[in-house]
């Protein structure tokens, strides 16, 4: 999850390449003869049949010593800023290993919510051990639990625990959304033996 001053960045700069792209997509589209009569009397006139660069322009802009590495550098430039932002926006949580949440002091190690959440479901009545796993996605956080319960344990007695503890944790990371499942198996009977 991202901060409001990280999210502002990022609709401010989608919306200054929109601000960009949008007109000069349109005035690109202006320039269509068949077109060009639809429009409105305000629009920009483009003269029929031409380009935004001619032929000419452009033989003149290749011979210029500068223009080749100005045009790769520009690219690889851009390439990169928008590799590291696509970077930064995906999985920002997952990597630092923390869930944020609102409020002072609200960033909550995934470690510690696992080891809670794994005390909690230990404690169970029934219930010999788990494993807890937490995939954050977003706003969105999947608790996968397997349990072991003991051998003259029904699994339908632990069930509904079970489910409060995922409730108290739906209840606890408001704004995330919490979903889970959960795998029940039984241990069985360890026979003694000697030698």
């Amino acid at each position: 999850m991202r901060g409001p001053s990280r999210q502002a960045v990022d609709r401010v700069t989608l919306g200054a390449l929109g601000l960009v792209l949008v007109p000069a997509g349109a005035l690109v589209v202006g320039t269509e003869p068949s077109l060009a009569g639809r429009l409105p009397s305000w629009w920009p006139d483009g003269l029929p049949g031409s380009v935004l660069l001619s032929p000419e322009g452009l033989t003149d802009l290749r011979g210029a010593a500068w223009w080749a590495p100005s045009v790769i550098a520009l690219g690889t430039v851009l390439t990169a800023l928008s590799g590291l932002w696509f970077i930064s926006l995906c999985g920002r949580g997952v990597r630092s290993g923390r869930v944020r949440l609102p409020g002072p002091g609200g960033d909550l190690r995934l470690r510690a919510l696992r080891d809670v959440l794994t005390r909690r479901t230990v404690s169970v009545e029934g219930v010999e051990r788990c494993r807890v796993h937490l995939r954050v996605k977003g706003r969105h956080l999947h608790v996968r639990t397997r349990v072991w319960i003991h051998p003259h344990t029904a699994p339908a007695t632990v069930q509904a625990p079970l489910s409060a503890v995922l409730t108290e944790a739906r209840e606890s990371l408001l704004p995330y959304s919490v979903t889970g499942g959960t795998r029940i198996s039984t241990l069985g009977h360890r026979r003694s033996r000697t030698r």
